[in-house]
Formats: structure tokens, sequence, C-alpha cells
């Protein structure tokens, strides 16, 4: 059998009918303590003329741990923003899907057809830094090597810091109740909401969406989505008394996962034309009903009692577990100019209930904002300057989940080097806090009904495809990655190791390094985003934290 296999680095989605570009010869691949490295290997089968497909056993050796997935494409319907009516990128397959595999198991060869296995190089905490080498053979049933490619990796003494940005992804708990059938916060909810939890912690999303009450986001006016409240409410003739078991609980499973920051639920439903109090469930008269929903005004007498007894009750809580430091509430999300003036009045009814409290909302410009100040807003990643001219304690942006996806940097057809380009975009605008939007959400636009991501990626025209959800829910209660989600961690880790260099060199040094080889500013076209720059880039970022320590280790020496 005549087989190509290639070494490709992450930053190349390799399509069925295209051949990938090898890694980049004289770009070291280098990582610090801590990080994961990844890298694909590229195989085609060349003509062949057997009955049946043939079956080969996959090879990986390297003294450093090594996980190896299978990528799998995914139909495209509604690649990117529409121009003119029509989408700038073609209908197809794209790769996305990362499934397990057991590579003594085999795999299955397609004639003409390039197929990709995705490496993820995961050193232990104690591994001795130094030059591995890294090989993939594929074998026939005999044990022959039938093709093979090699390249060596350096460990770095240094250390990948601490990821300093608070990163929240937006879990939606109740997704995952509809599509596996569960009751929300029960037993089996918990167990998969933990399984969840701990990849998106574990992928760089360091806070979780935490619905205190039903979260007010991606509703259709009029509709509501399934209860997910974790606060219970209870009216009686002396007023509102809540519990707050279920939220101890779920703080507890975060923590226990390794998720730092806490992101409540929006206090109001913005998009109809006026605010609207969230969907709100509670004891009255003896019997569970809604307290609250669509037909409340924000701002109603009714509403704003509710919430000077219920923001205290839940600051004392969260004070109590001891994390209320690491929360960020918001008051409503992008409201709409009709909706201006009773957000801005909502702002200052609930900002004295929540004193030294981090409140962030997305909006769309500094028209929203009081002089007072009291909100960090939250600017889309692509117009990070929209509230230049406002103070905040901290800088806040977001990915923002369009038609024209325009703030989108999570598509499943968009180039890999867009999404991993992140890392220095957050570094260059000095970003405390970033939402992605979409870790998880597989309902329809207005969360009227549940899709299936693995065929409908769009979700039903939501938006572009993969602009919803970076991953899959796989049976048993497990998720399964998307590449996305593993360009994401890489970003991560860039910003991370930028975060270093700047501890050890100061910033003007920083953006210097990422300045020196490009001759516009990054992230202003995808053209400038090719993966040799962003390789090179973190190649010449690791070696010059490696040299400063060493400098720095010499001089305390």
């Amino acid at each position: 059998m005549n087989i190509r296999l290639a070494l490709v680095s992450p930053l190349t989605k390799v399509r069925h009918d295209q051949a990938p570009l090898e890694y980049p010869g004289g770009v070291p691949l280098s990582m610090l303590r801590g990080e994961t490295l990844s890298l694909q290997a590229a195989y085609r089968l060349e003509a062949y003329d057997g009955d049946e497909l043939p079956a080969v056993s996959v090879r990986v050796d390297c003294d450093l741990p090594v996980q190896a997935r299978r990528v799998f494409g995914v139909p495209v319907r509604y690649p990117r923003a529409l121009r003119g009516g029509t989408a700038e990128t073609p209908c197809g397959v794209f790769p996305d899907l990362l499934r397990a595999f057991h590579p003594e198991m085999g795999l299955r060869l397609y004639p003409g057809r390039w197929e990709a296995l995705w490496l993820d190089v995961e050193p232990e905490p104690d591994a001795t830094p130094g030059l591995y080498s890294l090989s993939v053979r594929l074998l026939d049933k005999e044990g022959n090597v039938l093709a093979q490619a090699e390249t060596q990796i350096e460990l770095l003494k240094a250390e990948s810091p601490r990821q300093r940005l608070k990163a929240s992804g937006r879990l939606n708990a109740d997704c995952l109740a509809s599509h596996y059938h569960v009751p929300v916060f029960s037993v089996e909810h918990n167990r998969i909401l933990r399984n969840f939890v701990a990849l998106s912690a574990k992928r760089g999303m360091n806070m979780m969406l935490t619905p205190i009450h039903t979260p007010p986001l991606d509703t259709a006016p009029g509709e509501e989505r399934m209860t997910a409240q974790l606060a219970e409410v209870f009216v009686t003739p002396l007023g509102y008394t809540f519990r707050f078991g279920k939220l101890r609980d779920f703080i507890a499973l975060c923590r226990h996962e390794g998720i730092r920051y806490f992101e409540m639920a929006p206090l109001a439903a913005a998009g109809c034309g006026r605010l609207s109090a969230p969907k709100i469930m509670g004891v009255k008269d003896g019997a569970y009903t809604q307290l609250f929903g669509w037909q409340t005004d924000a701002a109603s007498p009714e509403y704003l009692d509710f919430l000077a007894a219920y923001l205290p009750a839940l600051m004392r809580e969260l004070s109590y577990l001891d994390v209320l430091g690491q929360c960020v509430f918001h008051v409503a999300e992008l409201p709409l100019a009709a909706e201006r003036e009773q957000y801005k009045a909502l702002v200052k009814a609930v900002t004295p209930l929540l004193p030294g409290v981090r409140i962030a909302d997305v909006l769309d410009g500094p028209e929203f904002l009081a002089d007072e100040g009291g909100v960090i807003p939250i600017a889309p990643v692509s117009r990070p300057g929209a509230f230049s001219g406002y103070s905040a304690e901290e800088r806040w942006v977001c990915h923002t989940r369009s038609a024209a996806g325009a703030d989108s940097g999570d598509l499943i057809a968009m180039p890999a080097c867009v999404s991993r380009m992140l890392g220095v975009k957050l570094y260059q605008i000095g970003a405390d806090g970033f939402i992605v939007n979409g870790y998880n959400y597989y309902f329809s636009a207005g969360s009227r009904y549940l899709t299936d991501p693995y065929l409908n990626t769009d979700n039903d025209g939501l938006g572009p495809a993969g602009s919803a959800f970076l991953v899959y829910p796989a049976e048993g209660g497990q998720p399964e990655e998307s590449l996305r989600l593993m360009l994401f961690q890489h970003a991560m880790q860039d910003l991370a190791a930028l975060q270093k260099l700047e501890s050890l060199e100061g910033r003007d040094a920083v953006l210097t390094l990422i300045g020196e080889g490009i001759s516009t500013k990054p992230g202003e076209s995808e053209e400038t985003l090719n993966e040799v720059w962003l390789l090179d880039l973190r190649g010449r970022l690791n070696a010059r934290i490696a040299q400063a320590e060493a400098v720095q280790q010499k001089k305390n020496a």
C-alpha cells in the first residue's frame, strides 16, 4: 500500500480533498511545563485496487504521555458571515470533532482522502526538561511499517503561570438536561454537569455561568426555557425567604473541578422592547408557581421589592461560601436602544444592593452607561475600543453570537489561525475577562427546540456553524471535544506565556516581540494570521522566557 503520512501543526484544518502543509521546518516545537502541545498526523491512502478498504494500526512512541484522537468532519451548511445574501465560504464537510480511539484497534483507510489524528502531548508535572522524540507509525496487520513520521519536542524548565484571565464559556445546564432526558439538578444531571464542567476548566474556561435563577439568555420574547434555578424562593406573609442548598452543591461541584469564578445569571431579560424579569419560580400559598417572567416589567415595584430581598440574601450566601470576591453579576445582556433608560434605572436600583461586587454587561455602546459608573462594559473582541472613553476597574471583551458572525472566532469553517490568535489579541487589549458565549448551546434560535449538534451545526440558522457550541454531547453524559476547543486552550496558554514574559522583561518588550515579523497589526485581516507566524511567535516567546529565567536565576545565585 502507498500511504502518505505527515506531521501537521494544529493550525491546519485537514480537509479530505486538500493536501496539508507539513509542520514548518525551522520552527522549533517547544512547550512550557504545565502546557499541552498539540500536533496532527495527516495520512492518505493513494490509489488502491483491493476488494475492501484496508486497515492499519497506529503506533505513537514518545517518552512523554500522548493522547491520540481521530479528527472527524461535520456537515457545515452555514459556514461564515453572509455578504450580499451569499456565504463567503462554500458549504461542505469541515474537520472539527475529536473522538477517542484505541490505536491498536486500527484505522480504516479511504483511498484518495486525507484524514488526521490529533495528538496531545501532556507531560507529567515532574517530567524532566529536555528534548523528546515523537514518532508516528502506521502498521499493517503483520506489524510491518507502512509509513512513518517523527519530530522532536523540547520541554522547557520554565513553568506556565496560572491563568489570570477570567474566562467563561457559558455552560447551559438546561441543554444537557434536555439532551440526556434527565431532571434538572438530579443526581444524574449533576454527574453529567460535572463531566462538562471539568472539561471546561481543563481547557481554560475558569468561570461558570451560575443559574441562581433560569438565565434569561437566548430566549424568544414570550417564550421560556426549562426551569434551571438553584435558589429556592418562598413567599410568606412576612416577605420572601430563600434556601440555597442547591447553589452550595453547584459551587462545590465547580470548585472541585477547578472553576475559580462564577458568573451570575442576568437580573433582567432584554430584546423585546422593554426589560422583563427573568423566569423565577417559587412556593406561594403552598404551590410551586412562577412568580416572575416575561409578563413582569423589570422596573415594576413588585420585582424591585423581590430584588431588595433576593440580592442581599444571595450576597450573604456567597460571602459564606467564600466566593463573593470571585463573582460577576449581570443586569441585562445587549439591551436595545428602546430599553436604554429602563436599563439605566435598573442599574441604579441594584447597584446599592451589590456593594463591592463586579457588575459587567455586554452593551452596544457607551450611551448605556451612567456617568457615575458602576458597570463594567463588555465589548466585542473585534471592537475593544468601543468604551475607550469610559473608566472601569477591569476590561472585559466577548465573542458575540450573531448571524453576521463578525465577532466570533470559533466557527467550524474559520481558519484555525483566527481562533488561536485570540490569546495575542487578549494580551494586546489587556483584557481581565472574556466571555465565549457558546460552550454547549444545543437549542434553536430563541431556545424553541433542541437540535442535534452532530448534524445541525448551525442550530437551525441561529448563527454560522459552531458559533453556539464547542463541545458535543456524547453517549453516557460525556462531552466530546472539538478542534476549536483545543485551539482555545492553546490561545489561553499563549496569553499566559505572554504575561510570564511581561513579568520578566516588561510589557513593551512583549509588544515588540509580537510586532516582529509582521507588517500589519495582528488581527487586522485573516491574511496576517498565517500559521508560520503564529508558530514562530510561540517559539520565539518560549526561547525568550527560558533566556530571561536563566539570567534571573544567575543574578539570584
